[in-house]
């Protein structure tokens, strides 16, 4: 499994990311599970329609075994979004995690059974320009949709940072009119360049 703490992720063609997204390109997104506290289901709490807000994680399978999972890093010096992709079975619910299929949820079912033809990150400068990181992260699939993974919350029908909470973003506008403060992108994020 390759891991990308946030807090090592600076810019958009760091090798790393370049290989994660030239592993993705043409692959089929099939399944998508939301990671929440152990003995609490998700509930979509968001005011906004076309947004999902998740707790801890959201987890994507591809028809051939790849698992992306993106999630927040612990606030404070770890903070941003974290990423992490891999082969294999998705993890289990544990004693901390519940893992809940949302695959059947209306939204997913444009981007769901379609190929990635483009990976996206957005980056903010974090704690005063100590570093820049990434917190947000989007998939662009081959019916012309995206999902756009983002670090959040909604309050007050709008979207704003939060760095312990995530947004699921379905809406191309929404994504684009997504920024924190601080962010040198807007949600909708710079895309990575890979070789074909």
């Amino acid at each position: 499994m390759v891991t990308i703490k946030p807090a090592t992720l600076h810019q958009v063609d760091d090798n790393r990311l370049v290989g994660l997204a030239s592993t993705l390109a043409g692959e089929r997104l099939m399944c998508v599970r939301y990671a929440s506290p152990s003995g609490s289901s998700w509930v979509n709490y968001s005011d906004l329609e076309g947004v999902h807000e998740v707790d801890m994680g959201v987890e994507l399978a591809t028809e051939s075994g790849l698992v992306l999972e993106l999630s927040w890093a612990t606030p404070g010096r770890e903070e941003g979004l974290a990423l992490a992709l891999g082969r294999g079975e998705n993890r289990a619910s544990s004693d901390l995690i519940d893992y809940e299929d949302v695959g059947g949820v209306q939204d997913w079912s444009s981007v769901l059974g379609y190929f990635v033809e483009e990976v996206a990150v957005a980056f903010y400068v974090h704690d005063e320009g100590s570093s820049v990181r990434p917190w947000s992260f989007r998939i662009g699939v081959s019916n012309g949709s995206s999902v756009t993974v983002a670090l959040g919350e909604t309050s007050d029908h709008s979207i704003r940072y939060l760095p312990d909470n995530l947004v699921v973003i379905f809406g191309e506008a929404t994504a684009r009119n997504y920024e924190v403060s601080d962010s040198l992108q807007s949600a909708w994020g710079e895309t990575v360049i890979y070789a074909e």
